[in-house]
């Protein structure tokens, strides 16, 4: 039923409570799980400044550590998991890539790090949820009433 798993990684821990979610699932469908972080580009928050390497390369390093706390989750897993690094708006690029890589379920915090963010920006989970071509699943953590 559920092919090819996307879970988007934030550091949050919704966005961990939303990957034990998607190892249930995986293991119930024998499905393969995408972990994706999303690296917004710093131009979208300063524009027409040039950003530096550094800069660029520690926002990397900082995603690759997230994505590690998330593949701990799925240590002891018997099916396929892998990780994944792009860069853009997150709620526009989390639907481009699945549908660029036709992924068959999303699996997502309800919020992420920064409320006061979604906020202001639009919540990314219900940007996915109305925007992508496949079921969304959304978690919603206990604390979230």
């Amino acid at each position: 039923m559920f092919e090819k798993i996307l879970v988007p990684i934030d550091g949050s821990d919704r966005a961990l409570l939303a990957a034990k979610y998607a190892r249930i699932l995986a293991e119930k469908f024998d499905s393969s799980v995408t972990l994706i972080h999303i690296i917004q580009n710093p131009a979208y928050i300063m524009p027409d400044t040039i950003i530096p390497s550094l800069l660029i390369k520690d926002l990397e390093a900082s995603g690759k550590r997230i994505l590690d706390k998330a593949l701990e989750i799925f240590d002891d897993f018997d099916g396929r998991v892998n990780t994944l690094v792009e860069y853009g708006h997150p709620g526009i690029r989390i639907v481009d890539v699945t549908e660029e890589r036709d992924y068959s379920l999303i699996v997502m915090g309800r919020r992420g790090l920064s409320d006061v963010k979604g906020l202001l920006l639009g919540s990314i989970s219900n940007h996915v949820l109305h925007h992508a071509s496949c079921p969304t699943l959304i978690i919603k953590s206990n604390d979230e009433g």
